[in-house]
C-alpha cells in the first residue's frame, strides 16, 4: 500500500497543493513502474501531451507505419514478402488487386472447389477439401494483411 500512498503524494504535489516537502524518489524493482512513472513525471513538468518513445518502439508509431503499408498498397507495388505473393497466385489476383477483387476471387475459387460439389467419388471430393484449404489459407494470409 506505501508505493500507492507515495504516488499519491506526489501527484497531490505536482497540483501544487503541498509545497513544503520536496517529491521523494521511491525505487522500484520493476521497470515498467519506474518507466511510467518517470513519464508521469516528465508530463507533469513538461505538460507534453504525448509520452516520450521508448527504445524498443522505434522511430515509427504503429498509425504511421499501418498508413506507410497501406499507401504501399494502394501504389500498385509487388509484395516483397514471398508469402504475399504465393497467396495472390493461388487467389489468381495480380498484387495490387484491391479488397473486393480478392473477396470475389476467394468466393468464385471456393464455388469451384469446394468438396460438396464433388459429392460421390472420395478422390476428387479429397482433391476439393485439399484445395478448399489452400484457398482458405491464402484468403486468411490476405485478410490478415489488409487488416480485414
Amino acid at each position: 500500500m506505501d508505493p500507492i500512498f507515495d504516488r499519491l503524494g506526489r501527484l497531490i504535489r505536482s497540483f501544487g497543493l503541498e509545497t513544503h516537502e520536496p517529491a521523494s524518489r521511491t525505487t522500484s524493482s520493476d521497470p515498467f513502474q519506474q518507466e511510467a512513472e518517470e513519464e508521469l513525471e516528465e508530463f507533469l513538468r513538461t505538460g507534453r501531451e504525448t509520452p516520450k518513445k521508448s527504445s524498443t518502439q522505434g522511430s515509427r508509431t504503429y498509425q504511421q507505419q499501418r498508413r506507410q503499408e497501406s499507401t504501399h498498397q494502394e501504389s500498385g507495388q509487388k509484395p516483397t514478402d514471398p508469402v504475399l505473393s504465393q497467396a495472390y497466385a493461388v487467389l489468381g489476383v495480380s498484387a495490387d488487386a484491391s479488397w473486393d477483387q480478392i473477396n470475389s476471387a476467394h468466393r468464385a475459387l471456393l464455388k469451384k472447389h469446394h468438396p460438396d460439389s464433388h459429392a460421390g467419388n472420395d478422390a476428387n471430393v479429397r482433391k476439393a477439401t485439399a484445395q478448399s484449404q489452400k484457398i482458405n489459407e491464402a484468403y486468411q494470409v490476405l485478410k490478415k494483411h489488409f487488416g480485414r
